[in-house]
């Protein structure tokens, strides 16, 4: 799937229904991101929507399980 100007693929996931529902179970969003880094880092490489996500994975789930038992 080809990348669109603003770091995101072709798919819908810039949806507004889509982003509602991201926000409800905690994931980031990537657009809100991608707006950040570019007025604050623009110096920096902003990563493809994949390597947000799985960056965004590894963090929250890096630390072992998030249970008690």
């Amino acid at each position: 799937m080809r990348e669109r100007d603003d770091g995101t693929t072709g798919r819908r996931g810039g949806a507004p229904w889509v982003r509602a529902i991201r926000r409800i179970l905690g994931m980031p969003d990537y657009l809100a991101y991608l707006e950040v880094m570019r007025r604050r880092h623009p110096e920096c490489a902003v990563p493809t929507e994949r390597e947000y996500f799985e960056e965004y994975v590894k963090a929250r789930y890096s630390g072992g399980p998030t249970r008690c038992c």
